[in-house]
């Protein structure tokens, strides 16, 4: 429950941002409304008020009319110098009225360039942005190209359509709602926005939080109840990934069906369309991104698992590479909808990739280095291997180094562009493990003893179930300078390191008791120094030791 409370806490606070900086950007006016565009900046150079494209024209207008500013905002409409004067301000407020409350078009499809768009049935001087319904009948809603003098060519607001304003904006009523609140709440605004409409938008979010939690979680009720019947891993995974996203998404457009049901300036619905469609990509991104883990941590399990599903090391970089292409398609969704230019974007994109790849050639080297580490699978995450003179476990392989736990329990990173040229020795993937050892035996060792143990020695390795017959050997190989050499050479029916360690104990010992039962011993490495000595100094040590005399005597 705490969990869920905070989640909605932030939600509403998420989009009572999103609110304030639309009703905010929706206030302020700006010179230039069209500065994104490389191709326009002289244009609006030239026209201080941004009429040089119909985009820039209709966004001037409601900027200058939201911000009450009527006189400037007359500056956008077809009227002579007389008629501005005199009806510039109530035309230009006539017509934000019907603007706000009977106009039915999109302001982020109007062109935004200087010469207008071709439209059928439109004289090319000419743009037809959309319509104005009021009382069931429809009309047309046009900008017109004309020369100006001091600015050039400029789009204005059509002395037609400005001739229907008047009759048009007297069949606008106010709403019910507002005859039945207090006065203070209708006449007060915030940046051109009525105070009950803000304070509705803002009790809007935890409602269309509530409903979109409630529909949500008894859709996800019935599908759980419909996967039990019928198992699909793909939409399990869905399932069990969309609870957040899906309700930032219903929350999303329940309060964009919320605000629409209230009603809004043209202008706040631009900006909050904007935000509201950028909240939507990244939720709809953040929804991908949590299946596509979900989906990569469920197959890479099943690889570990049964060895030769798939390779999980090969599984956990694709689902890398597959949320960076998901990053990067939300990233220019959103430079989308926030009007730059995607061609342009994806382009530079090209040309930074280029830079890039001159400026990181380490790091593609070790990218390719992994890419093709994991291609040829020669080692896998969980399997133990030897790299140069270390021997560890393999725990990651990402996309600039491979990691290994090693038998001192550090953690050894290789870069993959070095690990692609060294010799890897997979210690996971040997089906048998070779048990070679070199003993010697004290010289004073009958042959019959030696046969004997030799013998003894054989039929141990060939009983004993972990080694394998066919391999087992045990010959006298030699003298030493002071031992009888004996070479044991066999094969340990395992690849486990640990148990093949046990094995080799378990032989060595049971071999030291072989050896104990015959009565042979072990040799260790001996030597004797014979020194000459002076005649009277040997005479008064033989008085001290007798051994000594003894020892000259018989040499």
């Amino acid at each position: 429950m705490k969990s869920i409370l905070r989640y909605c806490a932030f939600l509403t606070l998420s989009l009572a941002m999103v609110l304030a900086a639309g009703v905010q950007a929706a206030g302020q006016e700006t010179e230039k409304p069209n500065a994104q565009k490389d191709e326009h900046a002289q244009d609006e150079a030239i026209d201080p008020l941004g009429r040089s494209t119909p985009h820039g024209t209709v966004v001037g207008f409601l900027q200058a009319a939201q911000s009450g500013k009527y006189k400037d905002a007359a500056q956008y409409l077809q009227l002579s110098r007389r008629e501005r004067a005199s009806e510039g301000e109530r035309l230009a407020q006539q017509l934000h009225t019907l603007m706000d409350n009977a106009f039915v078009g999109r302001v982020g499809a109007i062109s935004d360039r200087k010469e207008g768009s071709v439209q059928a049935g439109v004289p090319q001087d000419h743009e037809r942005i959309g319509t104005f319904e009021v009382n069931g009948g429809k009309t047309d809603v046009e900008l017109v190209r004309i020369s100006d003098p001091a600015s050039g060519e400029i789009w204005l607001f059509s002395s037609s359509l400005l001739a229907a304003v008047p009759k048009l904006s007297s069949q606008i009523e106010g709403t019910k709602l507002e005859s039945a609140l207090p006065g203070f709440l209708v006449k007060r605004q915030i940046l051109g926005t009525p105070l009950w409409r803000v304070i509705s938008y803002l009790l809007l979010i935890p409602l269309s939080f509530a409903l979109a939690w409630t529909i949500v979680h008894l859709l996800r009720a019935g599908t759980r109840l419909w996967l039990r019947r019928r198992s699909h891993a793909l939409l399990e995974d869905i399932h069990n990934s969309s609870a957040g996203p899906v309700t930032l998404i219903v929350t999303v457009v329940l309060h964009q069906i919320g605000i629409r049901f209230l009603g809004a300036p043209l202008l706040l619905r631009v900006y909050y369309q904007k935000i509201a469609w950028l909240l939507l990509v990244a939720a709809i991104a953040w929804l991908v991104v949590r299946v596509i883990n979900r989906s990569g941590e469920r197959a890479r399990l099943k690889s570990l698992a049964g060895g030769g599903y798939r390779n999980g090391s090969i599984i956990l970089l694709g689902q890398r590479i597959f949320n960076v292409l998901v990053i990067i398609i939300a990233g220019l969704v959103m430079l989308s909808v926030l009007g730059f230019d995607i061609t342009a974007a994806v382009a530079g994109l090209g040309i930074g990739s280029i830079a890039i790849a001159f400026a990181a050639q380490k790091t593609l080297e070790n990218l390719l280095g992994g890419i093709s580490i994991l291609g040829d699978q020669v080692i896998r995450v969980g399997e133990t291997c030897r790299i140069g003179e270390k021997i560890g476990t393999v725990e990651d392989i990402s996309l600039r180094s491979t990691r290994l736990r090693t038998l001192d329990r550090t953690e050894l990173s290789v870069p993959n562009g070095q690990l692609a040229n060294m010799s890897v020795e997979n210690l996971s993937r040997r089906d048998r493990s070779q048990f070679r050892a070199e003993i010697g035996l004290r010289p004073e060792t009958s042959s019959e003893q030696l046969r004997s143990l030799l013998k003894e020695m054989k039929a141990l390795l060939l009983r004993h179930p972990k080694v394998d017959p066919d391999r087992a050997q045990v010959r006298f190989v030699g003298f030493g300078e002071s031992s009888l050499d004996i070479l044991i050479d066999c094969l340990i029916l395992t690849g486990s390191l640990n148990e093949f360690l046990a094995v080799r104990e378990e032989l060595l010992l049971q071999i030291m008791d072989l050896a104990a039962n015959a009565g042979v011993g072990f040799a260790t490495p001996a030597r004797i120094l014979y020194m000459n000595q002076d005649p009277a100094r040997a005479e008064e040590q033989t008085a001290v030791s007798p051994s000594i005399s003894k020892l000259r005597a018989m040499r």
